[in-house]
């Protein structure tokens, strides 16, 4: 939950050079609060602060676990989702419960407005979702704050009014107003990056979308694994064209796009990258996946949207998932050149080319 809006969140940080900003300022953030807390440690200093041993004792480990969050956020990269959430959950808990330890109701509900922080951190990198929780969480706890303040501490519900009321309104309804309006940016963002990594005559990733979209594939490979690429080439698109009309052509095109969308798996790849050229990318796990890959290709056979079928060109190859970076070039370049075989022997075929050992590498060098 919340993992596509803070991927979203964290390209556009990375993309504008404020992600490590961000990341230091929560780590400062994180250590100055545990550290200008601690004077509320001492009565002389802050005489509505934690009363008791066991109350202090609690205040502490929570405040130094702020600090050791804190330089976690400095020393450590960017966190991921998982990590996220959990330091917004810690968060959430770590102010419930040193606002347990005041000594008034008063204190208590003031003390829930750093909730406000947290609620920021989750509107802007997790989305509503997460914020739901964040919201139910914060409202929970100022209500019981409240219940307590009258039922145990004598006070009237008008007193504490003073206090629940702008901690509802900054711990809640302030988050709240943030995400619709960041929510409304990301779904604009995102149908915006979707238009421009699109095809639109068939919908199918274009050049630009393929690329993107095969290194995140890549990226999320496990080692061991192989990228494996097809390159497609209807023969005599030029043909149909020129004798039935462009009208023609296109529907023929949308009917292949169809027919690769429903032979692909949903984790793999379909582009339109030229006119009748199209490329279709999966990540497999291991040599059975491969051949099987492999078979289901050649023997693909593609149909026009009135059901006659298209003879095609068809070059696949792969690359093993290494360290490094994706160098989509190159296994394009390859693909493509086993597809030109297959057009040059009449097409209608499917030639399928290994990727180079390293001392036929060493050679092409």
């Amino acid at each position: 939950m919340g993992e596509r809006e803070f991927a979203i969140s964290t390209a556009v940080l990375r993309a504008t050079g404020y992600l490590n900003r961000i990341r230091i300022l929560i780590g400062v953030v994180c250590i100055g609060k545990g550290l200008v807390s601690a004077s509320e440690q001492f009565p002389a200093l802050q005489p509505l602060g934690p009363h008791g041993v066991a109350a202090r004792a609690i205040h502490l480990t929570v405040l130094v676990s702020a600090i050791l969050i804190g330089i976690w956020w400095l020393v450590r990269p960017w966190p991921s989702h998982r990590a996220a959430v959990a330091f917004a959950v810690w968060g959430d808990v770590a102010v419930a419960v040193i606002a347990v330890t005041f000594a008034v109701p008063e204190v208590r509900l003031s003390a829930t407005v750093y909730m406000c922080l947290i609620g920021v951190f989750v509107a802007v990198l997790l989305g509503y979702r997460v914020l739901l929780l964040h919201c139910g969480f914060a409202t929970a706890t100022i209500a019981v704050f409240t219940w307590l303040g009258v039922h145990y501490d004598g006070r009237s519900l008008s007193e504490l009014s003073l206090y629940f009321v702008p901690a509802l309104a900054t711990v809640v309804v302030l988050p709240a107003v943030a995400a619709m309006a960041i929510e409304g940016t990301r779904r604009g963002l995102s149908a915006t990056a979707y238009a421009a990594n699109r095809d639109p005559l068939t919908g199918l990733l274009n050049r630009r979308g393929l690329y993107t979209e095969a290194g995140v594939t890549f990226a999320r490979s496990p080692r061991g694994a192989v990228l494996a690429v097809v390159v497609i080439d209807l023969d005599g698109f030029k043909q149909l064209n020129d004798h039935h009309g462009h009208g023609r052509g296109d529907a023929t095109l949308r009917a292949v796009a169809e027919q690769l969308t429903k032979t692909i798996r949903t984790r793999d790849l379909a582009a339109r990258v030229g006119g009748d050229e199209f490329v279709l990318v999966a990540a497999l796990l291991d040599d059975h996946d491969l051949d099987s890959f492999v078979r289901r290709v050649q023997s693909l056979m593609l149909r026009d949207h009135v059901g006659q079928a298209l003879r095609s060109s068809v070059g696949v190859t792969w690359e093993p998932v290494e360290a490094g970076e994706l160098d989509l070039d190159t296994i394009l370049y390859r693909a493509d050149e086993a597809m030109y075989r297959a057009k040059r022997v009449g097409g209608g075929m499917a030639v399928v080319v290994e990727p180079p050992t390293g001392e036929e590498e060493q050679a092409a060098v």
